[in-house]
C-alpha cells in the first residue's frame, strides 16, 4: 500500500474516533459574592440591597474574553420612600485585597464602589462619593449586607 494511502486512512480513523479536539473551556464556579443581599440595618438611610452578578468569561473570542463585558456587575437599592431606588448596573473587577470595584456615574455625582464578602459570610459594601458640585462634602459609607 502507498504511504499516502496509509496516511489518508489513519487520518480518516482518527477522525471518526474523535481525535480532534473540541474548542477548550474552563469550568467557572460561581463566586460567593454573586446573589441578592440585604442591609444589616433595616433602617439604614443607605443602600438598603445589593444585587452581585457573575458572568463566567471561560472562553476567549478573537483574544478577548467572551463573552464581552465586565467578569461582575453590581446593582445597588438606595433608601427612598415608599420603595427602593434603584441605581444602575455597574461592571466591576477584581482588585487586590478581594474586593470587586465598579464605578458609576450618577451626572450630580461619580461613585467608587467597592464590595467584598467577608469570612463570616456578609458582604461589605462602600462607596466613596465625589460630588461634582464643589458645595457639597464628598463622603464615604461602610454597610454590611447579609445574604437574602
Amino acid at each position: 500500500m502507498k504511504r499516502s494511502n496509509i496516511i489518508a486512512s489513519l487520518l480518516f480513523l482518527l477522525s471518526l474516533t474523535g481525535f480532534y479536539a473540541a474548542p477548550a473551556a474552563a469550568l467557572c464556579v460561581t463566586p460567593g459574592e454573586a446573589g441578592a443581599w440585604t442591609n444589616v440595618d433595616a433602617n439604614t438611610r443607605g443602600i438598603v440591597r445589593a444585587n452581585v452578578r457573575f458572568q463566567c468569561q471561560d472562553q476567549i473570542l478573537n483574544g478577548q474574553p467572551y463573552p464581552p463585558g465586565e467578569p461582575f456587575y453590581i446593582k445597588l437599592y438606595g433608601s427612598c420612600h415608599p420603595t427602593a431606588c434603584e441605581w444602575q448596573e455597574v461592571g466591576a473587577n477584581s482588585i487586590a485585597g478581594g474586593w470587586l470595584r465598579g464605578t458609576i456615574d450618577q451626572g450630580f455625582a461619580k461613585r467608587d464602589i467597592r464590595v467584598k464578602r467577608l469570612a463570616d459570610g456578609r458582604l461589605r459594601v462602600i462607596i466613596y462619593t465625589d460630588f461634582r458640585d464643589p458645595g457639597r462634602r464628598d463622603y464615604r459609607s461602610d454597610e454590611l449586607f447579609n445574604r437574602s
